[in-house]
């Protein structure tokens, strides 16, 4: 109380004096516009105060100031808007650097709804002065709200030069810079807000939409997670989030990363469902869910839960009851989601493609195989969204995606097309309708169309890697093709064809279709096709346990599928597992495949070398014999390559069975243009090497004129030589001179062979008297590619060695030293010992 009385006594005094010096001097201006402050700050007797200012600002008419105060007085005591306006003007007018004038004519404008004059008094301020931050503050706002982004931009930067702590402004100019597409420049802005302000949620939200935009799923997710801990329940902030974790999801799933992407599918859907109970009549909430429920049904991977040979038929076919029952509740709920859309806004058109898109995926979970002839939900769905909007070609595009019959297809892409012809979807499905209609030459040009529009488009490629069925395009060729279209797309039918194309291109040990095919067990773990390529790319690996496994997971979903077609694959998947059985070494559960195979008479040449091989392997000489008897039987019936393969498998299985001379007899009874093979001639080469008699020498003589590449000569005369250490040396010893001379002759012809070279200084190595250790290691050359090769009885390194080894032998006489004191030394100097260090 004392000090309140101290403060009125000392106001009371500087009104006295004040006052004492108008009296004494009234023709001062500044002293009656300092009494009237104070009078009009003490809010004792605004009246006067008026007319002290009305005073000095006729005596002193550019006294800005005075106006400003009367602009406050006439705005808020006397309520006369039009002469405050009027002395807010004229206090701009002497001072644009006003602030609070500026703000309070702006103010008193915008109260009157008149934005036109208020645009007019902050651009003539700004224009005035450079200084009027001001202005530029509250036009930039101004033009935010008219949307005129470029120049609220230029306005707001202006303006942060004089508040560059003001969060209102960086927020005013992210958005600016967001709707210009700046986006860069946008996350700047929002980020200086969120700095200057943590609680800044719409900074947050709009922040986290530019990343889920530009693909940022993370960083969006994570600016929305820190809006949502500010407000719980913001309905943009939860939006958002939900669709990051979606963008997420989906980024996850096309990696490879199934499971993780169907966890962050469910997280989404929580948020989403949290979202509907707070505004449950908002479309584009419930339209997001089943966006959601939609990706979640269609990513969902089946759960392996063994690689085992124990894996037994019940317990897979419920683990794809379960999968299969998962993604159709998953379908349901998404369509269930998109009706509710449609009743809150039956005139969005797209909500009946997204309600038919949901029901074709339900439709393909169900199990009924019948057949109807009335239209499907799907189609009739499609077509209502054409009816509301017939000139929309993503419409007819979906149309002929989702209609059953052909000639609707074709009539739906070839509409699409005449509405926009750049359309590269529709293209490459009308490719693929062509495809399927055998009209190839249309097809590749639907396909060639498709990807001259957009070559970033995966089925196009695709549909290029068909070709290889028709000649045009090598297996290499299509391979490549089909994997830019797995990396585009990983659809499960991409890569099983992938995979496919892998087999007959030999590229079924690379790491991006081991990849590709076990991410389509995991997508289509009901395709019989997944498992079997699965099998044959383990069994190329070596990992033969895991091979038996997925073929037997093959035989399991041919079982439970009700496509009775499928039946016809159970001999090439019964073959496969027979294959990896008996190279695993359990050739009793091969024969047992084999006679399944039997008891069905569906035992092809390959299965018959099976079956016969594994008798063999048990023993059962005589059941071998007869299987081979059977293949001999239906070798005429088969192309050249499958009948070569067939009669070098019977020669050797003869020879191993019956022993030399009998196989010499069964090779002899057999018609001579079955020898007309390469891989032939190098068997009963082989079997004519170790018989002194040359019974099968016609026959050899005659197959050799097969031999094409320099590969399969120089082979041959490296067996030649072998065959003639044996034929021409006795009972305990071999003829090296015969064989090494042989192979001199050859080298003068193929001086390039490595394998004539090794087997050379092989066996110069291998005479008793070394005389010249040199000559071997001049025959070899050692090289890094020569390390890889498995060719011939020795690599070149290994003579290499030998060669040392005998030189430091014959020419250390002396055993105190422990190097050679020979006088031939390594020719290849320190390169060759690297190399010899390093293969070692």
């Amino acid at each position: 109380m004392f000090n309140f009385g101290m403060a009125d006594q000392q106001r009371e005094e500087k009104r006295r004096r004040l006052e004492g010096l108008v009296e004494s001097n009234p023709h001062d201006p500044s002293l009656h516009f300092q009494l009237g402050v104070h009078l009009w700050e003490t809010r004792t007797e605004t009246e006067k105060a008026a007319e002290h200012w009305v005073i000095a600002a006729k005596r002193n008419p550019n006294n800005a100031a005075a106006f400003k105060y009367l602009g406050h007085y006439y705005a808020s005591v006397s309520v006369d808007v039009q002469r405050a306006t009027k002395c807010y003007q004229r206090a701009l007018s002497l001072h644009p650097d006003d602030s609070d004038a500026g703000e309070a004519l702006c103010d008193l404008l915008d109260r009157q709804g008149k934005e036109t004059l208020e645009l007019a008094i902050c651009k003539d301020a700004s224009r005035n002065s450079p200084r009027a931050f001001w202005a530029f503050r509250r036009l930039g706002f101004l033009q935010v709200h008219q949307k005129k982004w470029s120049e609220a931009v230029q306005s707001l930067q202006h303006a942060i030069r004089g508040y560059p702590s003001s969060p209102d402004l960086w927020e005013a100019l992210g958005l600016a810079y967001h709707r210009l597409g700046m986006f860069t420049a946008a996350i700047k802005s929002y980020g200086r807000a969120i700095e200057l302000e943590d609680t800044r949620v719409f900074a947050l939200v709009e922040c986290g939409n530019i990343f889920v935009m530009l693909g940022s799923f993370r960083k969006g997710i994570e600016q929305f997670q820190q809006a949502l801990k500010r407000s719980p329940q913001n309905m943009s902030a939860l939006y958002g989030l939900a669709s990051g974790l979606l963008g997420l999801s989906k980024e996850c799933i096309n990696a490879g990363a199934f499971r993780w992407g169907a966890s962050m599918l469910e997280d989404a859907c929580k948020v989403v469902e949290t979202s509907i109970r707070l505004a449950s009549n908002s479309t584009c909430t419930w339209k997001l869910h089943g966006d959601i429920q939609l990706a979640y049904a269609q990513g969902y991977p089946w759960m392996e839960e063994s690689e085992s040979l124990e894996y037994r038929a019940e317990t897979f076919e419920k683990s794809i009851y379960l999968w299969k029952n998962t993604c159709r509740l998953a379908a349901i709920s998404a369509r269930n989601s998109y009706q509710r859309v449609l009743h809150l806004a039956p005139w969005e058109a797209n909500i009946y493609v997204d309600i038919a898109i949901s029901s074709d995926l339900i439709s393909s979970f169900c199990e009924d195989d019948t057949h109807d002839s009335s239209w499907k939900l799907s189609e009739k769905m499609t077509l209502g969204a054409l009816v509301i909007e017939s000139d929309n070609f993503e419409f007819w595009v979906a149309l002929g995606c989702l209609a059953e019959c052909n000639a609707l297809k074709q009539h739906a892409l070839i509409r699409g097309l005449q509405l926009d012809l750049s359309i590269a979807n529709a293209w490459a499905y009308l490719g693929k309708l062509y495809r399927e209609e055998n009209e190839k030459k249309l097809a590749r040009q639907a396909f060639d169309c498709a990807r001259g529009i957009d070559p970033s488009l995966a089925l196009p490629w695709a549909g290029m890697s068909a070709d290889i069925h028709t000649g045009e395009r090598t297996p290499n060729d299509a391979f490549e093709s089909c994997l830019r279209a797995v990396k585009i797309l990983p659809l499960a039918e991409f890569q099983i064809g992938l995979a496919k194309l892998a087999l007959l291109s030999g590229n079924l040990l690379s790491s991006q279709v081991f990849g590709a095919i076990q991410q389509a067990v995991q997508r289509a773990p009901h395709y019989h096709e997944s498992h079997n390529m699965n099998g044959l790319v383990c069994e190329a690996r070596f990992h033969f346990i895991a091979a038996i496994a997925s073929y037997r997971l093959a035989r399991y979903a041919i079982n439970i599928s009700f496509d009775t077609s499928l039946k016809s694959h159970w001999k090439d998947i019964s073959t496969n597992l027979a294959r990896s059985l008996i190279k695993v070494g359990n050739a009793k559960g091969a024969v047992q495949e084999c006679e399944d195979l039997e008891k069905e008479g569906m035992l092809d040449a390959e299965s018959l070398q099976i079956f016969a091989f594994s008798l063999w392997k048990l023993g059962e000489h005589e059941s071998a014999l007869s299987r081979i008897r059977t293949l001999a039987a239906i070798i005429p019936t088969m192309d050249k390559t499958s009948a070569a393969l067939s009669v070098s498998f019977i020669c050797r299985l003869l020879y191993y069975i019956s022993g030399q001379d009998l196989a010499i007899v069964s090779i002899l009874k057999m018609p001579k243009e079955l020898f007309q093979s390469s891989k032939i001639s190098f068997i009963v080469s082989a079997i004519d090497a170790l018989d002194q008699k040359n019974r099968l020498e016609s026959i050899v003589s005659g197959s050799r004129y097969f031999l094409a590449s320099n590969e399969e000569i120089t082979g041959m005369h490296y067996l030649i030589a072998l065959s003639k250490l044996i034929k021409h040396g006795t009972e305990h010893h071999l003829e090296f001179q015969s064989g090494i001379s042989h192979l001199r002759k050859a080298l003068h012809m193929y001086p390039n062979s490595n394998l004539i070279r090794n087997l050379l200084g092989y066996l110069l190595l291998a005479i008793e008297v070394w005389e010249n250790t040199r000559v071997p290691s001049k025959c070899s050359i050692v090289d890094s590619s020569d390390s890889n090769s498995k060719e011939g009885l020795k690599l070149a390194w290994e003579i290499f060695s030998a060669r040392a080894v005998a030189c430091h032998a014959r020419g250390n006489s002396e055993p105190r030293f422990s190097f050679p004191t020979c006088g031939c030394q390594c020719p290849s100097g320190s390169g060759a010992l690297k190399e010899l260090q390093k293969y070692f």
